[in-house]
């Protein structure tokens, strides 16, 4: 929304960039957890575009910017509590052990949004910025995260069985993505993917 210290999508596309921006970082997206939103078509398609239309329209305004950044971090991770596909771009295995080289197919929406939501932060490569892709896992805090968005339909008694008990949980604490973001910003040498996840899986 429109407000202080603040620029609208409608702002990017007319002005483009601010000037002096040295670093581009997206983090928007439809909260796929919020409790009170049904997983409909119409629900669905505002998680797509949430996320693929902002980072379409950052990523052209990377383009047409006369003064570049000199980095356009992105976050590529989906959480989704139904069926723990903890990071949304992996199948989930019982055994199999990804890395961010790893060859991953499409095979479900989720899977298929993280495709086309990284492959909409592309840019070209003799642009001369610097793009990294953060591969984020469930994120996890004190006062924010999945923890929250859980803790009120649990509390009411709404609550249940979170997949079969079984299944991988990657995760992040909020803390280490916030750094792991500044180290996309600062560390001139990094690029490509980075999986944003803990060593130990739950």
């Amino acid at each position: 929304m429109p407000g202080p210290q603040r620029i609208s999508w409608s702002d990017l596309a007319k002005f483009g960039l601010p000037q002096n921006v040295t670093a581009v970082v997206n983090l928007a997206g439809q909260n796929v957890l919020d409790v009170t939103k049904r997983w409909t078509p119409g629900f669905k398609q505002n998680v797509w575009a949430s996320r693929i239309n902002t980072t379409s329209s950052l990523a052209q305004a990377i383009i047409k910017a006369e003064q570049k950044p000199t980095v356009f971090v992105t976050i590529s991770g989906v959480e989704s509590v139904v069926i723990m596909k903890c990071v949304g771009i992996y199948k989930p295995s019982p055994d199999r052990e990804y890395t961010e080289d790893s060859l991953i197919p499409e095979f479900d929406f989720l899977s298929k949004l993280c495709h086309e939501w990284e492959r909409a932060a592309r840019l070209p490569q003799n642009l001369g910025v610097r793009q990294v892709v953060i591969r984020s896992g469930v994120v996890l805090g004190k006062n924010g995260g999945m923890v929250k968005q859980l803790y009120i339909p649990f509390y009411l008694g709404l609550g249940g069985p979170v997949g079969s008990g079984k299944q991988h949980m990657p995760w992040i604490h909020i803390d280490d993505l916030t750094n792991l973001l500044l180290f996309a910003i600062e560390k001139k040498d990094v690029e490509g993917v980075l999986n944003g996840v803990a060593p130990e899986v739950t």
